[in-house]
């Protein structure tokens, strides 16, 4: 969230040079800038149309920003912002349901954003084996889970901490610590760890 204020602060410092002004001009139409300014809100509750209304250079322009939010390989995750705010602009867009993991290694560093099942998804569909499935062949250390609610709301359900539940517990006969679930919603996203919901 730090980087996204940061980003519009340099941009404000830019000269205006007609470039500048014609990028604002075009973003502005789709993008509304003063909510997106907020570090507190994601993509998708600043977009003045549908997704699938957008055009592909927005995407494109999406995209860019999602490579550089996402950590180099010598960078660490530390806290589960730092993976946030990666899925907030990967997933704000969604108008499904997609369950995932990030693999990591020893050191944290991410090696793999693995998504595991998209679609409308409930408790007895996940198979809790396929969630380590990637994690195993990168034999990675551990793993952050994530899954996003398109209705908005990041509040995790009954059936969240129920699949956390077993995630973990997985995890411990697999030898790869399952660090956090993170549920991403409009603006806003919840650490399961932290609220102490299925670990």
């Amino acid at each position: 969230m730090e980087i996204q204020r940061d980003f519009f602060d340099a941009l404000e410092t830019l000269p205006e040079a007609p470039e500048h002004a014609k990028l604002r001009e075009w973003a502005s139409e789709y993008l509304d800038l003063e909510v997106l300014r907020d570090p507190r809100t994601d993509l998708r509750s600043s977009l003045r149309y549908e997704p699938e209304k957008l055009p592909e250079e927005f995407h494109l322009m999406i995209g860019m920003l999602e490579v550089l939010l996402t950590p180099a390989p010598h960078e660490q995750i530390k806290s589960p912002h730092d993976l946030a705010r990666i899925l907030m602009t990967r997933q704000g867009f969604l108008l499904q349901e997609q369950l995932g993991c990030a693999c990591l290694d020893t050191k944290n560093r991410l090696q793999k954003l693995h998504m595991v099942y998209q679609g409308s998804l409930n408790a007895s569909m996940v198979r809790v084996g396929e969630m380590f499935r990637e994690a195993v062949r990168l034999n990675s250390a551990a793993i952050i889970v994530y899954h996003n609610h398109p209705s908005g709301s990041p509040d995790p359900s009954p059936e969240d901490v129920l699949v956390t539940r077993e995630i973990v517990q997985a995890g411990r006969l697999l030898d790869c610590d399952v660090l956090d679930h993170l549920v991403i919603g409009q603006g806003r996203w919840v650490s399961m760890r932290e609220r102490g919901l299925g670990f």
